[in-house]
């Protein structure tokens, strides 16, 4: 391969490899987000099962837009499973469902940001390569 196609051959795979790291760390970010809102979910949760009798409540409508709500104590909650099914189980096993879920999500970060890593490094190599 000459110089020059194999200079033309590199730059092609730095451009592909940098949308990859682009599309990693978009996923990365969003399994972030995902991993704060289990969080929120679990407090919440914990919250709701604690109440006494009836309490009001601010329930999120859109951005900046709340309204008014009583709720009651809660044992039992909707679960969604996917495909637009929900499935109903008490606060344990509620609780268990997002541990699993947040435990999914952590791994993913954790595999998404090894790959990261890989191509970030690969990427430098070919930058030197390419001066």
């Amino acid at each position: 391969m000459s110089s020059k196609q194999e200079r033309a051959s590199l730059a092609e795979e730095y451009g592909l490899l940098t949308q990859l790291a682009e599309e990693l760390q978009k996923e990365i970010s969003l399994a972030q987000n995902l991993l704060v809102e289990v969080d929120a979910t679990v407090a919440t949760l914990k919250n709701i099962s604690s109440l006494g009798d009836s309490r009001e409540i601010l329930i999120p409508i859109s951005t900046g837009v709340y309204a008014r709500a009583i709720i009651n104590r809660q044992d039992k909650f909707l679960v969604s499973i996917g495909s637009n099914i929900l499935v109903e189980k008490d606060l344990n096993d509620t609780l268990e469902f997002l541990k699993q879920r947040r435990d999914e999500l952590q791994q993913l970060i954790e595999r998404r940001v090894d790959e990261l890593n890989k191509i970030l490094q690969r990427l430098q190599q070919l930058q030197a390569a390419l001066r």
